[in-house]
């Protein structure tokens, strides 16, 4: 299934866009969730997520985006996922756009903290600028990618448990044949760079479940990508076509692919199921999936991480972006991307809102690990201060995922976003758009600054009373 990651993967996607001038959640780009909390019976503890993409789509106020955070963290997920194409977090050389991640991330120090860098998004390539005709394994790339994993480390503090290099790689690489060789030297060396700046963390490609399953045996090329990767990383929607199955089909599929795992853990970057009527589906057959996935999913002592797709149904307009932009015709496929969210896109929650939220109550075997102060992020704006190590903080006080626009038409292997800003003198952050909506920026030394605009001001949620963060 297309990626819905990282949003999917078009959320997937950390670039602003514009569709009648108004913002738009990039489907992957933000992949985030955040939380904390615990309840009563011993199960596997496996790190869930929900991709918090707000009521309104395109039409999303900054208050639509606090509070679609807030109803993650209130329903208790235990992971965030944050994913971007190289060109979203580095779009051109000496220009990078991490503000929203760093702020996003600093906020969850004790979640279990996943990555996702996208050189590959399905069916394009995503470089820097400068980068485009560069052969991925040369030396100039796999430097920057040290560089671009230096300035990650700064802005995250560190402590990432997973980190993906390619979303769905294996249906981009599928129809670039003669790139495999390339991407698979310049992964080995890039996994050196990660495991490196990040002690610990485990990296893999992310693989399209769905070219796993049916009845179809893996690749040849999908086994090479397998192979190198720490642990296995899928998106996986129970779908054939654009079509759903049965939701009693995840019982099949997670024997499939713990065969086709190999004793390696497994991780989920996205999961999802829709409820649309025009597919055969509902509301009902939807929460009976949910029901099923995490009951499926904690039994398996190889799954380590699960993030569910989606908070929010995408709205047509963002789904006509990603067609667009994935070069996809099938109306199934806008009908998929519509009936994702556990709740629509007018705010009113589906019967699977529910079961999730039952589902993340269950106290997990194992408490995740408490992250020490010196692990801490420091990519904190001035005047702000982190939050106690101890105690909750409210969404409110966090970054929020600001959606994109779907932009103007762009060629099939160019990221989804207008033209990056040229970088000031020295190496400095990308300075924002007129027309996002970012929280306020950081310096974070000289030579090295973001600047922050009117528009960044105006568009910060005022924080919530000291009284309401308590809790």
């Amino acid at each position: 299934m297309q990626s819905k990651s990282s949003a999917m993967s078009a959320l997937s996607a950390n670039k602003d866009v514009t569709v009648k001038r108004k913002p738009l959640v990039s489907l992957a780009s933000f992949l985030m969730a955040i939380s904390l909390g615990f309840c009563s019976l011993p199960v596997q503890a496996v790190s869930f997520g929900i991709t918090p993409f707000p009521k309104g789509g395109e039409n999303a106020t900054p208050k639509d985006q606090t509070n679609a955070m807030k109803m993650c963290v209130d329903a208790g997920v235990t992971g965030i996922f944050y994913g971007g194409t190289w060109a979203d977090l580095e779009p051109s050389k000496g220009s990078y756009q991490l503000t929203q991640l760093g702020k996003t991330l600093k906020y969850a120090p004790k979640l279990t903290r996943f990555l996702g860098v996208q050189v590959f998004d399905i069916t394009t390539k995503n470089m820097p600028s400068d980068l485009t005709k560069s052969k991925l394994d040369s030396p100039k790339v796999v430097s920057r990618f040290g560089q671009l994993m230096a300035r990650l480390k700064k802005t995250t503090g560190g402590n990432i448990a997973y980190f993906s290099i390619g979303n769905e790689a294996d249906v981009y690489l599928a129809k670039h044949p003669k790139e495999v060789d390339s991407f698979m030297k310049f992964f080995a060396l890039a996994k050196k760079e990660v495991v490196k700046t990040f002690p610990g963390c485990k990296v893999g490609i992310t693989l399209r479940a769905e070219n796993l399953l049916n009845g179809k045996e893996p690749s040849a090329l999908a086994k090479q990508l397998l192979a190198e990767s720490d642990v296995v990383m899928l998106n996986y929607y129970p779908m054939e076509n654009y079509k759903p199955k049965k939701p009693q089909q995840i019982e099949k599929d997670m024997e499939t692919l713990t065969k086709i795992a190999d004793g390696k853990s497994i991780v989920f970057q996205e999961i999802g199921y829709p409820s649309s009527p025009r597919l055969g589906s509902s509301d009902k057959n939807q929460a009976d999936f949910m029901e099923l996935a995490f009951k499926e999913l904690r039994k398996n002592s190889q799954v380590e991480f699960a993030n569910f797709f989606a908070l929010h149904d995408l709205t047509p307009a963002i789904c006509d972006y990603l067609a667009d932009h994935y070069t996809i015709s099938s109306k199934n496929y806008r009908q998929v991307m519509q009936s994702l969210g556990l709740r629509r896109s007018s705010g009113k929650a589906r019967g699977s809102w529910e079961v999730v939220k039952k589902g993340l109550a269950e106290k997990p075997a194992v408490k995740p690990e408490v992250t020490k102060p010196e692990d801490m992020p420091t990519d904190v704006a001035p005047g702000e201060t982190l939050p106690p190590i101890n105690q909750p903080v409210s969404p409110d006080a966090a970054g929020q995922t600001t959606p994109p626009a779907p932009p103007t038409k762009t060629t099939p292997d160019s990221a989804p976003a207008e033209t990056p800003a040229t970088p000031a003198k020295g190496d400095t952050e990308a300075k924002p758009d007129s027309t996002d909506v970012k929280p306020d920026s950081k310096t974070e030394s000289k030579g090295d600054t973001e600047t922050k605009t009117d528009a960044d001001a105006k568009s910060e949620p005022a924080k919530e009373p000291a009284k309401e963060e308590a809790k």
